[in-house]
């Protein structure tokens, strides 16, 4: 599996089917992991919540492991990296997210001041 440059007249990127499977695979299990990790700091009795956290985290984690990918692609990086940066941005989905919003809050700001 090969991630195939952009095209040279369009802003298009092709992916072909097995590998964004495999992006939102990585992902996920980032989400768990991510999930797990948190869980040993806060104990939840009910079932139900704990399930519902543990599906919240997971979908997160494949939005941000999704966007951080997407970046790695459009960078140009290998294959290996790009997973790698999928499965970092399931794991820290929280903090990249955070730290994304700081950066549109502040870039909004700073346009709103120029005004």
């Amino acid at each position: 599996m090969a991630i195939p440059n952009q095209l040279p007249n369009t802003e298009v990127v092709l992916l072909e089917v097995e590998i964004l499977l495999t992006i939102i695979f990585v992902g996920a299990w980032g989400g768990f992991v991510s999930y797990f990790i948190g869980k040993e700091k806060a104990q939840q009795s009910d079932a139900h919540i704990s399930i519902s956290n543990c599906l919240k985290q997971v979908v997160i984690s494949c939005f941000t492991s999704f966007l951080l990918s997407a970046l790695a692609i459009e960078k140009g990086f290998s294959f290996n990296m790009v997973l790698l940066a999928a499965g970092l941005g399931g794991v820290f989905a929280a903090p990249i997210l955070k730290i994304l919003g700081d950066k549109i809050k502040k870039y909004i700001i700073d346009a709103s001041l120029r005004e």
